[in-house]
């Protein structure tokens, strides 16, 4: 049964369903766990931890002399089991907490010439023998056997590797996967994505490991999901998408099944659809009681399905699917969303750059093959302060083209009529690739 208390009647042997922190507070990884030492319990009090909802189903309960007091006290704000209860999602005053991602843009490694293309056949192995081992892996599912993670969990780490050397790479032939090919290879892209993110999160080397694993096993419910209605290239009916929404729910049955215990992968397979303002599916959980792990699925799922060839969508380019993405209120943990589009780096299109040959350049859009390699319009010079013919520059990788020193305030470069010209500039024949 779940019960929310007070954080002074929490005691060691209690298991914590749910805490009322926002997750950059939240002193652990996980929402959910046995509190066992009260070093864990005096780092939820320090952390500011008012009330938090108790299992006693796996912990102890509160004591009898409590009980019925407190759960009279309660039921109005217990959650349901299988749908959390749902509360306006207030977010901390601005001057509460500094962004832990808003230090400045970290330029993402980005090999060059030879070491970049013994990166691009070292990563294309990598992803076929991932792809591989998904396609296995759904099979066994399918066929009721357990899912055996040893050998996935070594391709997570060459993932790891290969994310390391140049994350830009193995995302880049990621995404590059046919129609035939998305059901697996999501799985894959998804591992990598989530890797990065965590990276980018300053997250510990275990912890990266497990959210990339997390990533390759969150969508195994699909093996539920009708290939009619997987592949449907038409839109669907309220009972095809009662089927589809199931598959979260599945997946964590599975995984359960398997033995699989490992909470994160768990957490990720059940929540990767659920949405910062309850809307998700397949139980509605509000924001508040999402793990960061869930959240940071949520960004990668949808960034890979919305630039991914599928039967019943073209793919959008990077900087369409991350503008796409940040309309959508109440999606998406916008603080995670904000590292993900610097953990990718994206220059989105508008933005003014100063150019390494010293003049200034506006992004117009992307190389069709590289998400990385912005397509920037240059028309002014910084020495002479003059402008200069447009001229439209893909910046690349092996030299041959000038680079992005960082990225500029037209306030700096005394710009006249800014958003006048920054308009013209880009105009009615931005690149689309």
């Amino acid at each position: 049964m779940l019960i929310g208390i007070g954080i002074d009647q929490l005691r060691v042997g209690m298991y914590v369903h749910s805490v009322d922190l926002a997750w950059f507070r939240h002193p652990f990884w996980r929402n959910r766990f046995l509190l066992e030492t009260h070093e864990d319990l005096e780092r939820l009090r320090d952390a500011g931890a008012q009330s938090v909802v108790i299992d006693t189903a796996k912990g102890l309960d509160v004591p009898v002399s409590g009980i019925a007091h407190e759960r009279q006290e309660s039921e109005a704000r217990r959650p349901a089991v299988g749908n959390a209860r749902k509360r306006r999602n207030s977010a901390p005053p601005a001057d509460d907490f500094s962004n832990p991602y808003a230090a400045g843009r970290e330029t993402p490694k980005r090999l060059t010439g030879r070491a970049r293309r013994t990166e691009i056949r070292r990563a294309t192995k990598t992803l076929n023998r991932s792809k591989t081992a998904v396609m296995t892996m759904f099979a066994d599912a399918r066929m009721g056997k357990a899912i055996k993670t040893k050998g996935i969990s070594k391709l997570v780490e060459q993932i790891s590797a290969s994310v390391s050397e140049d994350a830009s790479i193995i995302l880049n032939i990621a995404r590059l996967k046919t129609k035939d090919e998305y059901t697996f290879l999501h799985s894959v892209s998804v591992c990598a994505l989530m890797i990065n993110l965590a990276r980018k999160l300053g997250l510990d080397p275990q912890t990266v490991k497990a959210m990339g694993m997390a990533g390759m096993l969150h969508d195994v419910g699909k093996i539920a999901i009708p290939e009619e209605i997987l592949n449907k290239p038409t839109r669907l009916s309220d009972e095809e998408w009662t089927v589809v929404r199931n598959h979260p729910r599945r997946g964590f049955e599975i995984l359960s099944a398997s033995g699989l215990v490992d909470p994160l992968a768990l957490d990720v397979c059940l929540n990767h659809h659920e949405k910062m303002d309850g809307t998700g599916y397949p139980n509605r959980t509000n924001g508040e009681f999402l793990s960061l792990a869930a959240r940071m699925a949520a960004i990668c799922d949808v960034y890979d399905a919305i630039t991914s060839q599928r039967v019943y969508n073209t793919p959008l380019t990077a900087d369409e699917a991350l503008e796409k993405m940040q309309s959508w209120k109440g999606h998406f943990d916008q603080l995670l969303m904000k590292a993900f589009i610097e953990s990718l780096g994206i220059w989105p299109v508008g933005s003014l750059v100063v150019l390494s040959d010293g003049t200034l350049a506006i992004v117009i859009g992307e190389s069709p093959g590289d998400f990385t390699q912005p397509i920037v319009r240059q028309f002014h010079a910084i020495r002479s302060h003059s402008s200069l013919p447009w001229r439209d520059i893909c910046i690349s990788h092996d030299g041959s083209s000038p680079t992005i020193r960082s990225q500029a305030d037209p306030a700096d470069f005394d710009l006249p009529d800014w958003p006048l010209l920054s308009a013209r500039l880009l105009g009615s024949d931005r690149i689309a690739a």
